[in-house]
């Protein structure tokens, strides 16, 4: 039995997420919430199983007081929590734990050594590159993870490097970039002169200097449109900032759209833009789904080398890099674009081509389930030869 942690089904983000709860092979429990406090269908965990079945009897027949004090103290106690855990897995039949994220796995890790439970980790982003996250006591954690886990998959070349700093072995380390979902190919786009940006508003998509490359390509296709999606802490600065430079009108702000119809978006745009950046608290990106998204759906993309966007936009070829803060050089690209649909359409077409090639779902998936299952064999010689080989997805040949 294959136990999921980190699970959660937000219609909106996170599907590369829902996609491994979906079509990872055999029977799985999909654990929601944070460490110890783990649910499942709602139900915590910890609680259930707390105490033994002997014990549950002995505290009926004693006092609410005495018993309700006991409880509290055993709750603060590690052992308990590994015991409750224990008790959960072993009654499920749990062989291997999946934990999406690094401090998730960093959490789980002591309890499935403790109990004989292989673990694979996937990173995601934050949790290799956030520096405000990584402190002391997480890197301490990773340290006893790195050495525990069976496998540790990520999904940049750029968070590989940052996990064999951090003292990851590589033969344990498996490159998984995500890939869109099949629907994505089946996009043809209208190519109509909109701008095209969809995900959270947040300081490391840096959005508001998409809206500001925009605000200078405006100026020389006036045309043109830009159509931001997603919901976020910078969402009310974007739209106080279109209002200032007088663009509101060419800028729409849908708000978040559950994953289900992005598609329907990428439908009717030019070209798609993010313009992620390093953060003054050394945060990035692992590589966007959404980029492999509009990518699959034939939109050439103009964005930052970045993280993992270098790992599947070829500059020149299936879209256009900048550097991180380059808002003219930026605008220069969108305008390119805007001002030329068949250019935009070819380079759409082999970005499309190069997605089915190197980043597909079934790809992604296929890679983390063979991880899984040799971590449940104890096949070290097949997660260091599935580490080495999964370097060369997206190489030219």
């Amino acid at each position: 039995m294959l136990c999921l942690i980190g699970f959660d089904d937000n219609p909106v983000i996170k599907d590369f997420i829902r996609i491994h709860a979906e079509q990872l092979a055999g029977p799985r429990l999909l654990l929601s919430g944070g460490h110890p406090d783990y649910r499942l269908d709602g139900i915590n965990i910890r609680r259930q199983f707390e105490q033994p079945a002997w014990m549950r009897r002995i505290f009926h027949c004693l006092p609410y007081w005495y018993v309700s004090r006991r409880q509290h103290r055993m709750r603060n106690c590690q052992r308990t929590v590994y015991a409750a855990l224990g008790r959960f897995f072993r009654r499920f039949g749990v062989d291997v734990i999946l934990a999406e994220f690094g401090d998730a796995g960093a959490d789980v890790a002591p309890v499935a050594a403790e109990f004989g439970i292989p673990l694979v980790v996937h990173f995601h982003g934050h949790d290799a590159h956030r520096q405000t996250l990584l402190t002391e006591e997480l890197l301490q954690k990773y340290q006893f993870m790195f050495q525990s886990a069976s496998a540790v998959l990520v999904v940049s070349r750029f968070m590989h490097r940052t996990l064999v700093e951090l003292g990851c072995p590589e033969h344990k380390l498996i490159y998984n970039p995500y890939g869109p979902r099949p629907k994505f190919f089946d996009i043809r786009p209208d190519y109509a002169p909109v701008v095209l940006s969809v995900g959270r508003f947040t300081d490391i998509k840096a959005n508001y200097l998409v809206l500001m490359a925009f605000q200078q390509a405006l100026q020389r296709v006036p045309a043109a449109r830009l159509v931001m999606a997603g919901d976020g802490e910078l969402l009310e600065t974007c739209r106080t900032l279109a209002k200032v430079w007088g663009i509101q009108d060419s800028v729409d702000f849908p708000g978040p759209v559950p994953h289900a119809r992005v598609h329907e978006l990428f439908a009717h745009a030019r070209c798609f833009v993010q313009h992620s950046v390093i953060p003054s608290y050394g945060d990035a990106e692992g590589t966007p789904n959404t980029i492999l998204e509009a990518s699959a759906g034939g939109l050439p993309v103009v964005a930052t080398r970045h993280a993992g966007i270098p790992d599947v936009v070829v500059h020149g070829e299936t879209g256009f890099l900048v550097d991180e803060r380059d808002v003219a050089g930026m605008a220069d690209y969108l305008v390119k674009l805007l001002s030329d649909a068949n250019a935009a359409a070819s380079l759409g077409d082999q970005a499309r081509q190069r997605i089915g090639q190197h980043f597909s779902s079934a790809a992604h998936i296929a890679r983390l389930q063979a991880a899984i299952d040799f971590a449940r064999s104890g096949n070290t010689s097949g997660i260091a030869k599935l580490a080495s080989e999964s370097l060369l997805t997206g190489q030219p040949a």
